[in-house]
């Protein structure tokens, strides 16, 4: 009976070390999915330093955290895009808490890459390529036409760098774009 007993517990044992192994060779995997002005779902404002989406109004009352907003604009050729509230976006928003009412307004820029989406699962944070991705001579304050595996690389205001790979796009004013994240560490 002592004989079954230890085995059981060793048994316990191997098998909670083996799940927490598991759990820490599994990198994170940060997401988020953005919605644009219209979109009453998913809020349109993302902080790359907390990988969080606000609402506008609660993106408002954390201006100095907010570092990309997702917005649908018909007269730029019917395209869903990605800019920061420095982008002097004007006339999508509407409201008190309107980014073009906000006084901190941090600007991010971007960079299309070439980067393939099989290129990007494999980087890890760490990977010197996510600053190197950003090409400083060709940046925008906007990322428009976004497409399924797109790669974009961008700059924070405080000057973090990160990637993105856009997973979903759907086009409108209550559209949004679904992407993941790696930031350098």
């Amino acid at each position: 009976m002592k004989k079954v007993f230890y085995f059981l517990v060793l048994l316990t044992a191997s098998f909670f070390l083996v799940t927490s192994c598991d759990k820490d060779d599994e990198p994170e995997v940060k997401k988020a999915t953005i919605g644009a002005q219209e979109n009453v779902t998913n809020g349109g404002f993302y902080s790359v330093s907390e990988n969080k989406v606000y609402t506008m109004d609660a993106a408002s009352q954390n201006q100095g955290v907010i570092d990309i907003l997702c917005f649908y604009e018909a007269d730029n050729g019917n395209n869903i895009a990605i800019a920061s509230p420095g982008s002097n976006i004007t006339d999508i928003f509407t409201g008190t808490s309107a980014p073009e009412n906000w006084t901190t307004k941090n600007t991010t820029y971007f960079t299309k890459t070439t980067l393939t989406a099989v290129q990007f699962n494999a980087l890890e944070e760490t990977d010197q390529l996510i600053v190197t991705s950003f090409d400083t001579a060709n940046a925008f304050r906007k990322a428009k036409d976004l497409k399924i595996d797109d790669i974009y690389a961008f700059q924070t205001q405080v000057e973090a760098y990160g990637l993105f790979k856009v997973t979903e796009v759907v086009q409108g004013a209550d559209g949004k774009v679904a992407f993941e994240v790696k930031v350098k560490k």
